[in-house]
C-alpha cells in the first residue's frame, strides 16, 4: 500500500510508437571487436557522427546538437561532430544503424532512443540492446501522472477504490502503458480514454472535466505549472522513474510500486525508459579502452561550467548519468524473465 502523499515542495513528451518487430539481420560488424586498442591520438582530424532517430526539435535533438557543440573539447584531437537526423520507428531506425551499419569504431554516437531497453526485451527492437555501449545520459525523460484538484482520486490508493478516467494520446504512448500496467501490477482501476492527439489536448480535456487526469514531463511541469501545484489546482500521482525526484520525495515512482516480485519488476522494465532519457551511445564492437575515453569525455563535458550555461541558456534540464550506469540499466531490461515479458505484452495489448 502506498503511504498518503503531501503536496510536493517545489525547492518532451515521447510517444512509444506501437510494438515493431524489425527484423533486420544482425551483421557480423555488429558483434566484432578490434584486435588492438587505438593509438591516443586516434580522433585527431576526424569527424563524429551523431545520429537522431527524430526530425529536428524536441527534446532528442536539442540534446544531440548540445553534446555536438561540446563534447568534442574534451577527447583528445578534439573531433569535429556534427548531427544528422535520421528519423523512422519512434528512434528504432537510428538504433538499428549504430547496431548493424554504423562504423565500430567509435566515430558514430547514437542520441539513443530511451525505450531502447524496454523495445528490446518485448522484441520491439531485433537486437540486444545490451550489446551498445553507452556513454552518459545528460538528463532523465520522466513524465508525471497529473490529476484535477476536483478528483476524488488524490493518492495513488484511491485509484484502487474507485474507477479513475485518465486522458491518454495513444495505446502504446506511455500515458495509456503505465495505467495498464498498474491495473494489473497494483490493481489500480484506470480508465484509459484514449484518442487525444497529444497533452495539450489531454490537458484541456482534463480542465473541461472529461478525463480526471492525464500526463506530463516534469520539466514541463515545473516550467509552466508551478502555481497550480503550490495552490493544489492539480496534483501529481505517480512519477514514471525508477526513483523519486528530490523536487517530488512524496510522489510514489513507479519502479517501487508492485505486490509481488513479478509485478516489481514489470514496473521496473517500464521505468527503465525515464532512467536512460536523453543518453548517448556508440556501436558494439568499439574496443574497451576508446569506449572509456568517450565516457571520461562525456563526464568532464557535463562538469564544464560553459557547458552548463549553454543548457541553462536553451532551457535543457541537467540531471547526468554514467555510461556504465545506464549499461546496467539496458542489461537488467534486456534480462527480464520470458514470463514478465508475456504478461506485459498482455497488458499493453490494445485489444
Amino acid at each position: 500500500m502506498t503511504r498518503r502523499q503531501k503536496q510536493p515542495t517545489l525547492s518532451f513528451k515521447r510517444r512509444w510508437v506501437a510494438p515493431l518487430a524489425i527484423g533486420l539481420a544482425i551483421s557480423a560488424s555488429g558483434t566484432g571487436a578490434f584486435a588492438s586498442d587505438p593509438p591516443p591520438d586516434f580522433y585527431k582530424g576526424k569527424t563524429i557522427t551523431i545520429t537522431v532517430g527524430v526530425a529536428p526539435g524536441g527534446g532528442y535533438d536539442l540534446y544531440a546538437r548540445l553534446a555536438a557543440e561540446f563534447l568534442g573539447r574534451h577527447i583528445p584531437g578534439n573531433p569535429n561532430i556534427i548531427v544528422v537526423n535520421m528519423p523512422g520507428g519512434g528512434g528504432l531506425r537510428a538504433a538499428l544503424h549504430l547496431f548493424n551499419t554504423a562504423p565500430k569504431d567509435g566515430t558514430t554516437i547514437c542520441a539513443i532512443v530511451q525505450s531502447v531497453g524496454f523495445d528490446s526485451a518485448l522484441g520491439n527492437l531485433a537486437v540486444p540492446a545490451d550489446a551498445y555501449n553507452f556513454i552518459g545520459r545528460i538528463t532523465d525523460s520522466v513524465e508525471m501522472q497529473i490529476m484535477s484538484g476536483d478528483s476524488p482520486t488524490r493518492i495513488l490508493d484511491d485509484a484502487r477504490r474507485r474507477v479513475t478516467a485518465i486522458g491518454a494520446t495513444g495505446a502504446y504512448s506511455p500515458s495509456a502503458i503505465v495505467p495498464k500496467l498498474l491495473n494489473d501490477a497494483i490493481r489500480t482501476q484506470f480508465k484509459i480514454v484514449d484518442g487525444y492527439p497529444g497533452t495539450q489536448e489531454s490537458w484541456l480535456a482534463m480542465e473541461r472535466g472529461e478525463v480526471e487526469g492525464t500526463l506530463k514531463s516534469r520539466q514541463a511541469l515545473l516550467a509552466s505549472n508551478r502555481d497550480s501545484l503550490q495552490s493544489a489546482r492539480i496534483r501529481v500521482l505517480w512519477q514514471l522513474a525508477m526513483r523519486r525526484h528530490p523536487d517530488f520525495p512524496d510522489v510514489p515512482a513507479i519502479g517501487e510500486l508492485g505486490e509481488d516480485n513479478d509485478g516489481r519488476m514489470m514496473m521496473r522494465l517500464i521505468s527503465s525508459t525515464a532512467e536512460i532519457g536523453r543518453s548517448l551511445a556508440t556501436a558494439p564492437g568499439v574496443p574497451e579502452a576508446r569506449v572509456k575515453l568517450l565516457r571520461d569525455a562525456f563526464e568532464a563535458m557535463v562538469a564544464d561550467p560553459a557547458f552548463q550555461a549553454a543548457a541553462k541558456a536553451r532551457g535543457a534540464d541537467l540531471l547526468p548519468a554514467s555510461g556504465e550506469s545506464l549499461q546496467r540499466i539496458v542489461q537488467e531490461s534486456v534480462r527480464t524473465p520470458e514470463t514478465i515479458v508475456t504478461r506485459v505484452k498482455k497488458d499493453i495489448s490494445p485489444n
